[in-house]
């Protein structure tokens, strides 16, 4: 089953009635829920607000937040509030080492973010988003400035369909499943762009997202390849759309962008 995405996953799952896995922790299930409620937030959040993101009540909240303040996964500010600790980054730190790529990719990321004048990012699917595992740019003057960590949608994303280029019938199914039964919204779009868009990166080797993500971002896309974990991994760039027209994207930026993930593999591969 595809991981959910949403921070209310288990909750949605004990309200519909469906049998829960007698071996799935419910109380750490919360606990993640609370952490991942920071995911859409830039500030400090209060148990009220997390009780409302997560659809938990407050007591449990409260019992929940002061546990991951003594671990270290929260810090509380002198208003009683929380946001994430740093334990969370020391959690990560083993995932992110272990992506080789990360080191590999920086000096042909630098050279794309030059020529497009955008941010280049390596990208892994999560639950129905994406999440950058690294990141770079050569200047901070474009209206999207994403970092390691960042996540978005991959309905709408040149990088979505690059990653789901990679999956196989089975996983795109799953995925089409979970989209019908968590984000409704998205599905017609799914259905209407996403899956053409795929098939098309099937046959050109590249993705593109002319401002349906946000207006003012063109995206181009191109997939990386499987680890022998099963990962999927794909780089991406979001260029601010007056630096390229869209045929410009489609003509210039995409050929580009297949030949940058290619170095990229190529370099994986011979390291």
């Amino acid at each position: 089953m595809v991981p959910t995405s949403s921070p209310q996953g288990i909750s949605e799952l004990s309200r519909s009635g469906d049998p829960i896995d007698p071996s799935f922790a419910t109380t750490l299930a919360h606990g993640l829920d609370v952490l991942a409620a920071f995911r859409n937030s830039s500030g400090s959040l209060s148990n009220a607000d997390l009780a409302s993101h997560t659809g938990l009540s407050r007591p449990t909240v409260s019992r929940l937040t002061y546990t991951l303040a003594q671990l270290g996964y929260l810090k509380r500010d002198a208003r009683g509030r929380f946001a994430l600790g740093l334990g969370v980054l020391a959690a990560a730190y083993p995932v992110l080492s272990a992506l080789k790529v990360r080191q590999l990719a920086r000096p042909l990321m630098r050279d794309f973010a030059a020529y497009t004048g955008g941010t280049v990012s390596i990208a892994m699917p999560f639950g129905l988003d994406f999440i950058y595992v690294e990141t770079l740019r050569t200047t901070d003057a474009v209206p999207h400035v994403p970092d390691v960590g960042f996540t978005g949608t991959l309905a709408t994303t040149a990088v979505g369909r690059a990653l789901m280029s990679l999956a196989t019938p089975d996983e795109v199914q799953q995925y089409l499943q979970a989209v019908k039964s968590e984000r409704p919204d998205e599905l017609d779009h799914v259905e209407k762009r996403m899956l053409p868009d795929i098939e098309s990166c099937h046959e050109r080797g590249f993705a593109v997202s002319l401002g349906e993500w946000r207006r003012e971002i063109f995206g181009v896309a191109a997939p990386l390849y499987r680890n022998e974990a099963g990962d999927r991994l794909s780089v991406n760039c979001g260029i601010p759309s007056f630096r390229f027209s869209a045929e410009q994207i489609e003509r210039e930026c995409g050929p580009r962008i297949l030949g940058l993930a290619r170095s990229i593999k190529s370099l994986v591969e011979n390291s």
